[in-house]
């Protein structure tokens, strides 16, 4: 088992142990949608309210070490937080759940094969918003990988509604963006 599998795989004990939605999403989630490419952390989000953070860190305290001094203040300013499993030293940034978005990307989630581990990965369609959203080379370079790849079989009225949503937190340009990559592929 590789390094990458054995922290899917402790992440998604103890998510289901603590009953903790949550979801892959990122680069390995890029690769279980048939997008092989590397990557260097896990990336997840976990359903979470703000008040239930500190609880959500101490699940986690046993297995992963903080990569911030003070995680807790860093994930309630970034509602992010980036750790460390202890044996693989494989990093895990935990993005909580905080917008109706998110949320709605973990209720869709799905159990895939991560190699020989099932964990619980975001839709393709919330994958794609996710990485036309953060808009970093790569995930434009993902976009495209990924759309060529699914482009039959995507859900084109959720992925266009998810898009519009965008539209309420100042990103304009989500739908145009989405719609060229569309159209490219």
């Amino acid at each position: 088992m590789t390094a990458f599998e054995q922290t899917l795989q402790d992440i998604d004990r103890l998510c289901r142990k603590h009953r903790i939605p949550y979801a892959v999403i990122g680069g390995i989630a890029a690769n279980i949608y048939g997008y092989v490419r590397s990557t260097v952390d896990i990336d997840i989000t976990i359903m979470a309210e703000i008040d239930q953070l500190e609880h959500v860190l101490a699940i986690f305290a046993n297995d992963y070490s903080s990569v911030q001094p003070d995680p807790l203040a860093f994930l309630r300013r970034t509602f992010f937080v980036p750790i460390r499993h202890r044996v693989t030293k494989v990093r895990v940034d935990v993005t909580a759940a905080l917008s109706n978005i998110e949320r709605r990307m973990l209720e869709r989630s799905q159990r895939r094969f991560f190699n020989t581990v099932e964990v619980s990965v975001c839709t393709i369609e919330d994958l794609l918003i996710m990485k036309l959203v953060a808009s970093r080379t790569k995930d434009l370079l993902d976009l495209e990988e990924l759309i060529a790849r699914h482009r039959v079989n995507l859900d084109l009225d959720y992925l266009r509604a998810s898009a519009k949503e965008f539209i309420h937190v100042e990103r304009t340009d989500v739908i145009e963006r989405l719609d060229e990559f569309l159209r490219k592929s």
